[in-house]
């Protein structure tokens, strides 16, 4: 026997093998058990102090046509998809995140709820630009972006960011 007859021997022996030892290919007679659920268990560190930051979601009484309305807004007309980020909505690259905006709003600007902060943020992006924000950039938003919204618009999609907490 050459060479290539042995090697081809030696694998359809190991493939055999192989076979033997796993068993017939059939399907198995029980229910498969459920895979086992998560459970969140305390990390202690010696020394530290860990502080998860938690956003209280705001109660909204808001109608939800108007937030799709928003949504559309957001997605076109406004072109916002651009520039932010919102969780499983769009992936911009440049303004601040905004999965957690309508939690966040309320807090980012003194003595303004988060619809006020919302709407001057759309209608005058200049006016006010918070600090401690990533990608938070004077100068980068700026009205000529979003001058051509009518008063409508910004209000849907003040209501579509106000949901997204």
């Amino acid at each position: 026997m050459n060479r290539v007859s042995v090697a081809l021997v030696g694998l359809i022996l190991v493939v055999m093998t192989f076979v033997t030892a796993c068993g017939p290919a059939t399907p198995p007679t029980s229910v498969p058990t459920p895979a086992p659920t998560a459970t969140l268990v305390p990390v202690e560190f010696v020394g530290l102090k860990v502080v998860f930051p938690t956003r209280a979601p705001v109660d909204l009484d808001v109608d939800p046509a108007l937030v799709a309305q928003g949504e559309e807004v957001f997605l076109g007309t406004g072109a916002c998809i651009t520039c932010h980020t919102i969780q499983g909505v769009s992936e911009g690259l440049l303004g601040p995140e905004l999965t957690y905006i309508g939690a966040d709003a309320a807090t980012r600007r003194a003595g303004y709820s988060a619809e006020e902060y919302i709407t001057e943020s759309i209608r005058e992006p200049e006016v006010f630009v918070a600090e401690g924000v990533e990608r938070s950039t004077v100068g980068l938003m700026t009205i000529a972006l979003t001058e051509h919204l009518t008063d409508d618009e910004v209000a849907a999609l003040t209501a579509f960011l106000l949901t997204q907490q």
